[in-house]
C-alpha cells in the first residue's frame, strides 16, 4: 500500500484549493505562476516568509466575501496586499497554504460628497488615485498621503497607521468602513452601520471604526473607507538647518509643545545630498505646479513672495554639504494668518540655531507629484537601505536622538569592517515625534526591489556581489536599533510582523481581549496569520 509523504498530501490540498478558487474567482483572477506568488509574498524589507500558493485578485465585496467563506471552510490563509510597500512584513506570508489578495486594482473613487464633507473609496486606491479625484474640488482629506503615495493604497494606510504629509496620521481622519470578517461577514462602521443613514460621522456607539485601523490586517479584509474631507487651507512653508541633530531635535520638541505646525520632517546630511543632486521638475510640470500655487493663493504679492522664498538658481544644489535640513508647514484659514504661525515657528527654530533656506523642499512635496519609489529600492552608490521607526511623546525626542548617536558610535568598528552605514530622519506630526534611522549596505537587489527599481538603480547593483555575513549583520543592526527604541518606550509605525507588539502587551488585560476578538473576528484563524502575533496555528 503506497502511504503518501506529507509533502505530497499538503500538495495535493493546494491543488485542490486552487482549483476552488478558479471556480469561484475566475481563471482570470487566480495565478499561481511562481515568479508572480514570490514576488508578492515579499515586501521592502524582502525579509522571505513562505511563498503563497495563489494570487487573487477578486472583483467585488462579495467575492471577497465568498473567498472568506470558502477560506475558513478550508482552513488556509488569506492576506491582503495593497501597495506592497510595507517594510514590516505585513502581508508576507507565514504559512505555505496562503493566498494573497492583491488589492490594486480594488481601487474606484465612489462618491467625493463635498457639501457633508466625505470622501468614499475602496481600499485598493493609491494616493495618488484620490488625489487626482479631488483635484478642483477646493477639499482634501487632510491627511495627504505616504512619500511612495503613486505606489502606495489607502487601504495599507490604514492597516498601517501610516505617518507622511499632512495633519496626523490617517487613522485621525476616517469616518467608517466596509470589512470582511473571517467568516466572510460584510461588516460596516461607523453612522454607515446605522439603517439609511449616510456615512458622515464615525462614532456612532461603540467605535468599531478603531478596531480595523492600525491592526496591520489582523481583524478582516478592508473593502471600503469614508474619509473625512475639509476646504485647503492657506499655507506657508520653512526650511531651515541647524548645527547638529540634537539642536534640530530640540527644536522639532520645542514645535510640538507649540503645536503651531501641520508637519515637520527633518533630513539628516546623507538624504540632504540626495535631495541636491534631484535635477529641477521639466518645464510643463514645474508651469503646472505654480499655476496650482497661484490658484490657490488670491492675493498675488503674498503668493509671489512665497513663490520667491522657494525659488534658487541652483535648483536643489544649495542643500549640498549641508548637515541637515528641516522643512515645515503652517496652515490657517487665510494667507496672512498662515504667514504669522510661520514667522512664530521660525522664531522657535531660531532659538536653536537655526539658519532659514530657501523653501523648495515643502513646496515641491505639496504641489509636486508623490516620489518615485523606484529611487529608493538602492540609492546612487548600489546600496539598498532599510528604515527603522519609533514614535515618541516630545519629551523624550532628545534622550532618542541622543541614544540612536550612541548607538552608531558603539557600533561604529562593526559597520565599518562591513561597510555599513547610517543616517537618520525625524518628524513631527501634531503632538508626537518619530525617528527613522536608515541602514545602507552593498546588495543585489532581491525579485522585490529589482520589481519597482528604475533603471539607474538595477545598473548600480548589477555587479554587487551578495555578502549574506554582510546581510546579517544589517539585519542584527536593525533589530538591535529597534530594541533600544521599544526600551525606552516607543511606539511603532507598522507594527506588523518586526516590531514586538505581543510582547509589548504581553500579560495585559489588553493582550487578552485582542486575542478574544480574534477569535470573534476570524473563528477559524485565517486572517493574515502571525500579523500582531495573532491568529498563529501549527497548520501546514
Amino acid at each position: 500500500m503506497n502511504v503518501r509523504t506529507r509533502e505530497e498530501t499538503d500538495a495535493i490540498r493546494i491543488e485542490g484549493i486552487n482549483r476552488r478558487l478558479v471556480e469561484l474567482l475566475g481563471a482570470e483572477s487566480v495565478s499561481t505562476d511562481w515568479e508572480e506568488r514570490r514576488l508578492y509574498s515579499m515586501d521592502f524589507s524582502e525579509e522571505m516568509g513562505e511563498i503563497a500558493m495563489a494570487v487573487v485578485r477578486p472583483r467585488s465585496v462579495e467575492q471577497i466575501s465568498a473567498l472568506m467563506r470558502l477560506a475558513s471552510a478550508e482552513g488556509f490563509a488569506v492576506n491582503t496586499r495593497g501597495g506592497g510597500m510595507s517594510y514590516t512584513k505585513g502581508h508576507v506570508p507565514v504559512r505555505p497554504d496562503t493566498v494573497v489578495i492583491d488589492n490594486a486594482g480594488f481601487n474606484r473613487i465612489l462618491e467625493v460628497n463635498t457639501v457633508d464633507r466625505y470622501v468614499t473609496l475602496e481600499t485598493g486606491a493609491r494616493w495618488a488615485d484620490l488625489r487626482a479625484a479631488l483635484k478642483g474640488t477646493g477639499m482634501r482629506v487632510p491627511y495627504l498621503g505616504t512619500l511612495s503615495g503613486n505606489w502606495a493604497t489607502v487601504g495599507g494606510g490604514l492597516s498601517q497607521n501610516a505617518t507622511g504629509m499632512g495633519r496626523m496620521t490617517l487613522a485621525e481622519h476616517v469616518l467608517g468602513l466596509e470589512v470582511v470578517l473571517g467568516d466572510g461577514q460584510i461588516l460596516r462602521t461607523g453612522s454607515w452601520a446605522t439603517s439609511g443613514t449616510a456615512p458622515f460621522y464615525r462614532y456612532n456607539g461603540p467605535d468599531l471604526t478603531g478596531m480595523f485601523l492600525c491592526d496591520s490586517g489582523a481583524f478582516g479584509i478592508k473593502t471600503k473607507v469614508h474619509l473625512l474631507l475639509e476646504p485647503w487651507p492657506k499655507m506657508s512653508f520653512g526650511c531651515v538647518t541647524f548645527k547638529d541633530r540634537v539642536s534640530l531635535v530640540q527644536a522639532q520638541a520645542a514645535m510640538a509643545t507649540s503645536g503651531l505646525h501641520t508637519e515637520a520632517f527633518a533630513f539628516d546630511g546623507y538624504f540632504v545630498n540626495e535631495y541636491a543632486l534631484k535635477p529641477s521638475p521639466p518645464g510643463d510640470e514645474k508651469k503646472e505646479m505654480i499655476q496650482r500655487f497661484l490658484a490657490d493663493n488670491p492675493v498675488k504679492w503674498r503668493a509671489w513672495r512665497a513663490l520667491l522664498r522657494a525659488w534658487h538658481p541652483s535648483g536643489l544644489g544649495y542643500l549640498k554639504g549641508l548637515p541637515n535640513a528641516m522643512y515645515y508647514v503652517a496652515e490657517a484659514a487665510d494667507q496672512a494668518a498662515a504667514d504669522r504661525v510661520q514667522q512664530r515657528i521660525a522664531k522657535i527654530c531660531k532659538q536653536f540655531g537655526a539658519r532659514e533656506l530657501p523653501t523648495t523642499i515643502p513646496f515641491g512635496l505639496r504641489y509636486g507629484p508623490y516620489l518615485n519609489v523606484g529611487e529608493i529600492m538602492a540609492n546612487r552608490e548600489g546600496e539598498v537601505n532599510f528604515p527603522i521607526n519609533a514614535k515618541f511623546q516630545a519629551s523624550k525626542a532628545v534622550d532618542a536622538m541622543k541614544a540612536f548617536e550612541a548607538f552608531v558610535q558603539d557600533n561604529d568598528a562593526l559597520m565599518k569592517k562591513h561597510q555599513i552605514r547610517m543616517a537618520c530622519n525625524s518628524l513631527l506630526h501634531g503632538h508626537f515625534w518619530g525617528i527613522e534611522p536608515v541602514i545602507f549596505w552593498k546588495r543585489p537587489l532581491g525579485p522585490y526591489r529589482h520589481h519597482y527599481a528604475t533603471a539607474d538603480r538595477r545598473a548600480a547593483t548589477q555587479d554587487t556581489v551578495d555578502n549574506a555575513e554582510r546581510n546579517a549583520v544589517a539585519l542584527d543592526l536593525r533589530y538591535r536599533m529597534q530594541k533600544v527604541f521599544r526600551d525606552m518606550g516607543s511606539l511603532h509605525v507598522q507594527w506588523a510582523k518586526s516590531y514586538p507588539f505581543a510582547e509589548a502587551l504581553a500579560g495585559t488585560g489588553t493582550w487578552n481581549l485582542l486575542e478574544q476578538l480574534k477569535r470573534v473576528t476570524d473563528p477559524a484563524q485565517v486572517v493574515n496569520p502571525g500579523v500582531l502575533g495573532l491568529g498563529l496555528k501549527d497548520r501546514i
